[in-house]
Order: structure tokens, then C-alpha cells, then sequence
């Protein structure tokens, strides 16, 4: 590819990253707290993303690395504790919705987890992004009690928040001088770890369904 042509290139594959800094900076906190919040009950929502992109500001000093922290994480417990709640309402219609959502795998699979694995899965249920909201709603109708859940809960997001806060930050200070390239290999890092997670969560899935298979077939000892 000619110089020229990378002249052309570059600023149009710059501008999207230079654009999502200078969102972060100007609602911070915040918007970390609302779109994780979102992304509990409404999964498209780009929590973990947000949280990156608002650690590598706060790796200049434009925001604080424990304020993302601490917005990441109780929005992350605001959007799972919603999700619990309409567990908690149940209705056909609220499980049918949800299977349109996430898929019918996903949700079967986070209730027959919740049936096994109790409140230990609400914590690692929170690094499963597929799911998590299978999960917190199974605890919801499964009559977990609230403070219970909210223990576990709280626990898993402060660590998740931690974790994704931290790929951003040593992002930042690697590329002090170029936001637009720390937020490139920041996001990059962070889908290598999505998408491992991706994987492990199929393969989750995949034992649920043999395992419902071996309970289900009669006649086995």
C-alpha cells in the first residue's frame, strides 16, 4: 500500500477511537455506570468495552482508575440485581422474551448451573457474558435469597470491573502520547480475552446439554 493511500486511511481509522475518548472524558462515571447497568439486563450493551475505554482516560489523568472501577462495578451490581428481579416476577412471558434474547442454550443451560452450582455460579456467572443473564434471572426465580445473591454479586463485579479497567490502564500508560492507539490495543486485548471466554462458555453450554442428556435418559445407573 502506497503512502498515500495510508495518509488516507489513517485519520478515517483513527477518528472512531479519538471520537469514543472524547465521549468517555465528557460523561465519565457515569456513562460507564449507565451502559454497564444496561448491558446486565440488555446484553448489546457494551459494558466491559466502556470500562476499557474509561481506564485509558484515567491513565493520563483525565479520569480516576478507582472511580471506573467503582462505576464499572456497581453498575455491573445495578444491572444484575434488575435481572434478579425480573427473575423474582417470572411469567412465561419475561422467560420467552428472554430466549428470544439469549437464545435457548444459554438459558437453559444458566438454570440447570443455578440448580447445581448455587450462589458460588453468581460470582463467575459474571465473567460468562452469554450467561449472565440466564443466571441472575434463574436466581431471581429460583427464590435465592436477595442478600445472598447480592453478596456474590457484588464480589464478581468488583473483580470484573477490576480486570477490565486494568487491560485499559496499562494500555494507557504504554501509549501515553497516543490515546487513539491505546484505545486500539486496549479493545484489541480485551476481544482476545472475550472471545477465549466465548469459547469456554460453549464448551460450558455443550457439558450442560450432556449433562441433561444423562439425566434424562431412564434406565442409567
Amino acid at each position: 500500500m502506497t503512502g498515500i493511500a495510508w495518509a488516507t486511511l489513517l485519520p478515517a481509522a483513527i477518528g472512531p477511537f479519538a471520537d469514543a475518548a472524547e465521549w468517555a472524558a465528557s460523561y465519565g462515571y457515569l456513562a460507564v455506570l449507565l451502559i454497564v447497568a444496561g448491558d446486565g439486563v440488555i446484553p448489546i450493551f457494551p459494558g466491559e468495552t466502556s470500562i476499557v475505554v474509561a481506564a485509558v482516560l484515567a491513565a493520563d489523568g483525565r479520569l480516576s482508575l478507582v472511580g471506573v472501577i467503582l462505576a464499572g462495578a456497581v453498575g455491573a451490581v445495578i444491572g444484575d440485581s434488575l435481572a434478579y428481579w425480573g427473575g423474582r416476577a417470572g411469567g412465561p412471558q419475561i422467560r420467552r422474551g428472554l430466549v428470544r434474547m439469549a437464545g435457548r442454550e444459554r438459558i437453559e443451560a444458566g438454570e440447570r448451573m443455578v440448580a447445581r452450582q448455587g450462589a458460588a455460579l453468581v460470582f463467575t456467572g459474571r465473567f460468562l457474558p452469554g450467561l449472565r443473564l440466564a443466571i441472575n434471572l434463574a436466581c431471581g426465580a429460583g427464590a435465592m435469597p436477595f442478600g445472598r445473591f447480592l453478596f456474590f454479586d457484588t464480589l464478581g463485579a468488583i473483580v470484573w470491573s477490576t480486570q477490565a479497567a486494568l487491560i485499559g490502564y496499562f494500555a494507557g500508560r504504554a501509549f501515553a502520547e497516543q490515546t487513539w492507539l491505546a484505545l486500539v490495543i486496549a479493545l484489541g486485548v480485551a476481544g482476545i480475552v472475550m472471545g477465549i471466554v466465548y469459547l469456554r462458555e460453549r464448551r460450558r453450554i455443550r457439558e450442560e446439554r450432556r449433562l441433561a442428556g444423562l439425566e434424562d435418559a431412564p434406565g442409567e445407573a
